[in-house]
This record gives structure tokens, sequence and C-alpha cells, in this order.
């Protein structure tokens, strides 16, 4: 059983951004599942948590850090790095490790990598705080699966990438 905290709660709504690549593939009939399962679940966290994250939906006089909140979502799912998406990139590396140069560039991979990790990090915490000020007094809140099933959201009804052509449509 999952616990769902502020932090969750964010993640999850950066999992359901329009824009969201993590997790997507070459399959338009497994992305669109993905993609309402994501929003189920975001759908269930905020009636469990009683916020809408949209413009009406936080406090009053809170509009302005909805938009904080909302440009640093959209800024965290534009993060990226090179060969992201890449479904395959073993000919890169194969002809990468003919040259001289190979160790430089995997270490500047390694290190974009990482500083994309921190950034991401960092674009959750400040969401994770926005939505502490938007709940309140209700900042301690968490809820389980058992919660969301209870309001009819199985989160465990990700859909299984195997009954999927993940590259049908590559």
């Amino acid at each position: 059983m999952i616990t769902y905290d502020r932090r969750a709660f964010a993640q999850a709504f950066l999992d359901a951004h329009p824009d969201a690549k993590h997790g997507y593939y070459y399959s338009e009939p497994y992305n669109d599942a993905l993609r309402q399962h994501r929003q189920r679940l975001l759908d269930g966290l905020q009636e469990l948590f009683g916020l809408k994250l949209e413009p009406n939906g936080v406090p009053n006089g809170q509009a302005a850090l909805f938009m904080l909140f909302r440009a640093t979502a959209s800024s965290c799912v534009k993060i990226t790095g090179p060969g992201e998406g890449f479904g395959e990139a073993g000919l890169i590396y194969r002809q990468l490790a003919e040259t001289s140069a190979q160790q430089h560039v995997l270490g500047g991979l390694e290190r974009i990598t990482a500083c994309n990790s921190r950034s991401r990090d960092a674009h959750l915490d400040v969401m994770e705080s926005l939505i502490e000020v938007f709940l309140g007094d209700r900042a301690g809140v968490t809820c389980t699966s058992a919660d969301l099933a209870a309001i009819g959201v199985d989160d465990t009804a990700v859909p299984k990438s195997s009954d999927y052509d993940l590259w049908e449509d590559y």
C-alpha cells in the first residue's frame, strides 16, 4: 500500500502534466492508457487532499502562487538531456568507443544527467512547499491506496507495457 504525502501529490501533478514524457513509449495506445491512469490518480488525490490544483482551486489570494506552481511544473517536465528519448543508443556508443573523446563525452553526459536529477528534485521541492501553503492547516494530511480505492481509484491499475506494442509508432 502506498502512502501519498504532499511530495507524492506534486509528483502526481507532474506525471499527469500534458507535456510529461517520463514513462511514455512510441505507442499511442499505451501512452493514452498511461495518461488516463495518471489523470485518474491525480483527480483522486485532489479529492482526498481537498485541493484542486487549478487556478480556481487554490485558496483566495494565492492565484499568483499557483501561477508559480504551474510554471515550476512546466519547467520541470521540460528538463531533458542528450540521448533522452533515444530508443536504442548502441550505435552511438560503438562509434564513440572508436574515438579518443569517449571518456570526456561520457563524463559530460553523466554530469548532465546528475544536474538534471538535482534540478528535478529542486522543482519538486518548490512544488511541495507551495502545496503546503495551499493546504494550510491541512498540510500534514496523507492518504493511502486504500483511501483512493474507497473513492473508486485503483492506483495499482498502471497499464502493463507488456500488453502493448511499444514500438508501433516508431
